[in-house]
């Protein structure tokens, strides 16, 4: 396996039809296990899973100058089951040394990967982090999307599915959809 864009083995992230939702933009990478991020920022510290997300929405604006990219009013959804474990063995296995770094403390949070991609592309619209398998949490991932972009909340939502395998690395499947025509409530501000 090589350390970027390799297909992942699951298919892509498919909105299903009648979800009131458009996929604007699709994108999927894979990372291989111990990759090094393929992009630094000095003095700061994330997850691989965040460097993976990270990636995938990179893919995602990637050559799209077309799709519409309004930081302000773009949200971000993440399910992931695995999140943030190697950050969290790292700091458990920095215990008995007694040396502690805060930096992995914060990269050690849930949201951390929607934090970085948040951070990095100046996404400012709701942000939500599921904890739980893809297969059980997509559909509520999409069924909060759905309700973002119908109260005007949301222009437009970054929607990233997160899996992790120990032997063969992460992978990630991400869309950005906005609302169906039929969605737009009348007056909702966009």
């Amino acid at each position: 396996m090589t350390d970027r864009h390799e297909p992942a083995p699951g298919a892509d992230l498919v909105v299903p039809e009648g979800t009131g939702l458009v996929t604007l933009a699709a994108a999927r990478v894979h990372r291989a296990v111990n990759a090094a991020p393929y992009r630094r920022i000095p003095s700061l510290y994330a997850d691989p899973a965040a460097w993976a997300v990270l990636e995938a929405v990179d893919e995602l604006w990637a050559g799209r100058p077309d799709e519409p990219r309004e930081p302000e009013t773009t949200a971000t959804i993440l399910v992931s089951t695995y999140g943030t474990l190697d950050t969290v063995a790292g700091i458990a296995r920095a215990v008995p040394g007694g040396r502690l770094s805060a930096l992995r403390f914060a990269g050690a949070g849930a949201g951390a990967p929607v934090s970085l991609v948040c951070m990095v592309h100046g996404l400012r619209g709701p942000s939500l982090t599921l904890t739980t398998d893809p297969a059980r949490g997509l559909p509520a991932a999409l069924t909060t999307a759905r309700h973002w972009l119908r109260t005007g909340a949301a222009g437009h939502v970054v929607v990233a599915v997160h899996e992790h395998d120990p032997l063969h690395g992460h992978d990630v499947r991400c869309v950005v959809v906005g609302a169906a025509p039929a969605l737009r409530p009348s007056g909702a501000p966009r």
